[in-house]
């Protein structure tokens, strides 16, 4: 029996729905942070769990569709009773699951990729936040600090053994080189573990770099395909636009009370007298001359 393109491809698909994708989406929703199982082998932890959890969930459905008819009774097809444990009912429900999965990864910041469809749709990790960035960084630095103070206590141990040793006969030689020997041990694993604590310290720097350039690459994004501020290309920001169109309006209403108002009447130009001026005196005796000759008249 040969099987088509769509039955092979319905049996690829029924085999992830039970044997992967629910325990892989409850396994991003109980740990949503990046590397948060492990460092090195985080991806195969998380395909690892999610198959062995999927099969759980299949099983766990499978005896709910099973008893559901002890609640709500059995259905009927073709006139006879029938459970609900069935193929349509059984992929349902486990989409379904998948989806109530999807959305408590969502929640608790398990797929950043979402941000890329729409900024509101991001969601960080509690784990890689900025409070608990802080409190990691924190207790790094601490236990570095006590692990200093314990490493310079045991290089001074070291040195006084080695003093001692050479000091000392051939039977306390040996009770100061065992202890030499354990101090020197001890110096060992505390220069290891502080190594691993700055690797870890270096780590956390580096993440929160890598954010930090990943917010900015999102933010330019953002401004290359919208403008700066968040708008298109040639438009002009909406406060700029009103205080544009009040100014035009304020331009007119005084044009046009320029217009109605009536112009004032110019003032009168006064007379320009042609004749010299003359002095006072001259004045005075003309005067009297025309009063004489009018009275001879």
């Amino acid at each position: 029996m040969e099987l088509g393109v769509l039955e092979v491809l319905r049996i690829i698909l029924g085999l992830v729905l039970i044997f992967f994708l629910p325990g892989y989406l409850l396994v991003k929703a109980l740990f949503p942070g990046q590397n948060e199982l492990d460092k090195e082998y985080n991806l195969i932890y998380e395909i690892g769990l999610g198959m062995g959890l999927s099969i759980v969930i299949a099983i766990l459905d499978g005896f709910l569709l099973g008893s559901l008819h002890q609640l709500i009774g059995f259905r009927i097809v073709d006139g006879a009773e029938k459970g609900w444990f069935d193929t349509p009912f059984i992929v349902s429900s486990l989409l379904l699951i998948c989806l109530l999965l999807f959305a408590a990864g969502w929640y608790r910041g398990a797929f950043p990729w979402m941000g890329r469809l729409h900024p509101s749709l991001t969601r960080v990790p509690a784990s890689e936040g900025p409070k608990a960035r802080k409190e990691r960084m924190d207790n790094l630095i601490k236990e570095l600090w006590d692990l200093s103070r314990d490493r310079e206590q045991l290089r001074r141990e070291v040195r006084d053994f080695e003093r001692k040793s050479r000091a000392h006969a051939a039977g306390m030689k040996a009770h100061y080189r065992k202890r030499l020997d354990e101090s020197r041990r001890r110096l060992e694993e505390v220069d290891k573990k502080m190594k691993e604590l700055e690797d870890r310290r270096a780590d956390e720097l580096a993440g929160v770099e890598e954010e930090r350039a990943r917010r900015r690459a999102e933010r330019d994004g953002r401004r290359r395909e919208g403008g700066l501020f968040g708008l298109k290309k040639g438009a002009a920001p909406a406060g700029k636009e009103a205080t544009g169109e009040a100014l035009e309006g304020e331009k007119l209403a005084e044009e046009k009370a320029g217009a109605s108002e009536p112009e004032e009447p110019a003032a009168p130009e006064r007379p320009v007298q042609n004749a010299s001026p003359t002095e006072p005196g001259e004045d005075a005796g003309l005067s009297e001359e025309g009063r004489a000759g009018g009275g001879e008249k």
